[in-house]
């Protein structure tokens, strides 16, 4: 009887732990509403621009009042390796992930933020040297999470850090506590270096790294299962991620100012690292990310770029967003809070705390109601409360390897990819009007 009785208790102990664990990752899933005349407009949006060279593959989703009207996959994950063309390339999927580059600040960084905002764990005000003592020289003193969220903290936009951190994350936070201001606070300058600290900074107070926290503590309780940091690492394969760019031609141009005196930034400093740096891959990137300071700089992991993701995964934490903070039973902070973080905070452009506001991407009806983030891999995502809408778009342009109608390395854009499908949409299902 006793046996019996033990057997039984342990049944019941792994069914109660199996069925705890459900309630925590099985969040509600959202429905669909497929609408046939927005697929066919958005069909041939998308169809011109993959003929056109400008990307290998994309997923494009768009929601509607919380339910799916668009969802298609298109082309392959990777047509090209280090410029060869791959004979029987793998078809693109819904369930393939892609490299989000920055949308990482808005998907992970920012969220992380919000939620320990809510949480009475930090405040916008709060300086950052509050949290991180060491950031206080050189003139950073004073500087704020807020003006980070901004970037107009006057930190510099972009350094080749992975040329001095041997891909030891630490050296990266030295590297930027140490750094000097190069802008004037206030001024509004895009700054990578901003959103790495703030990933920093969450890490300090939550005890736990961005990878770790992000996965468990948002993505998680979300049922966004392919939503991750290093997704090599988490037991994806590369058959099931999207191909980005063969090695880092960009961020080597950026660099050499020998044979690219003048590109992108001031790296003259940088000579003598960047003359005997031995880090550079040399292979096409499939399931590591593509931005050296995330990539060969950090271990994949950062607060400014290092996320892969479906856009399905991310349609769940827009329909969040959309909703005021809640999906289903999961809250991850408040409508006061979400409302503070997508409104204008800036003088010179409209830019919420992380969130990008107004950008071309958007379409032509986008208002300040309309909020996201673009990546320099070719996504971006657009969230419109007042339509209570969202368009997620993601392409492995770099795949295509870089443009040869251009004298400086220079990938195509698809800002105009975006605002044409978005342009489409508005004619289908926005309620408000041109000059409404």
């Amino acid at each position: 009887m006793k046996k019996v009785v033990t057997a039984f208790l342990v049944v019941l102990s792994v069914f109660l732990l199996i069925s705890c664990d459900k309630d925590k990752v099985n969040a509600p899933t959202l429905e669909y509403d497929l609408n046939e005349e927005v697929v066919s407009k958005v069909d041939a949006v998308v169809e011109k621009y993959m003929e056109d060279g400008y990307f290998p593959g994309a997923q494009v989703l768009v929601t509607k009042n919380g339910k799916i009207i668009f969802e298609k996959a298109y082309g392959y994950q990777e047509k090209f390796d280090m410029g060869t063309e791959i004979p029987s390339p793998i078809a693109n999927t819904m369930d393939t992930l892609y490299d989000l580059a920055s949308v990482t600040k808005v998907v992970a960084t920012t969220q992380s933020i919000m939620k320990l905002v809510y949480e009475g764990k930090l405040n916008v005000s709060d300086k950052v040297s509050s949290h991180i003592p060491e950031f206080a020289v050189n003139g950073k003193e004073d500087i704020t999470i807020s003006e980070l969220l901004t970037h107009t903290s006057g930190l510099p936009q972009w350094n080749p850090m992975f040329l001095y951190s041997g891909g030891d994350r630490a050296k990266i936070l030295d590297y930027i506590n140490n750094t000097e201001l190069m802008f004037k606070r206030g001024e509004l300058y895009y700054s990578d270096l901003g959103f790495q600290m703030l990933g920093f900074v969450v890490e300090k107070i939550t005890g736990m790294g961005m990878d770790e926290y992000v996965e468990k503590e948002i993505y998680k309780p979300l049922g966004m299962t392919n939503t991750v940091y290093q997704p090599l690492k988490k037991g994806f394969i590369k058959d099931q991620i999207a191909a980005t760019s063969w090695g880092n031609p960009y961020e080597i141009a950026m660099v050499d100012e020998v044979n690219n005196p003048g590109f992108g930034y001031d790296c003259v400093e940088d000579a003598e690292a960047f003359a005997t740096f031995k880090g550079w891959r040399e292979y096409t990137l499939d399931g590591e990310v593509n931005d050296g300071n995330a990539g060969m700089g950090g271990d994949g992991i950062a607060g400014h770029a290092g996320i892969f993701s479906t856009a399905k995964d991310l349609a769940i934490l827009g329909q969040l967003m959309l909703n005021g903070g809640s999906y289903g039973k999961v809250k991850l902070y408040d409508e006061k809070t979400i409302d503070l973080f997508r409104i204008n905070h800036t003088k010179e452009s409209e830019r919420g705390y992380g969130f990008e506001l107004d950008v071309s991407y958007m379409g032509d009806l986008a208002t300040l109601d309309t909020f996201g983030h673009n990546g320099f891999t070719g996504t971006h995502v657009t969230f419109d409360r007042s339509e209570n809408m969202q368009i997620i778009i993601l392409t492995n342009k770099q795949n295509m390897g870089l443009r040869q109608d251009r004298t400086t390395p220079a990938y195509y854009s698809t800002f105009t990819f975006g605002k044409e499908v978005a342009n489409e949409l508005s004619d289908l299902i926005f309620t408000r009007k041109q000059n409404s």
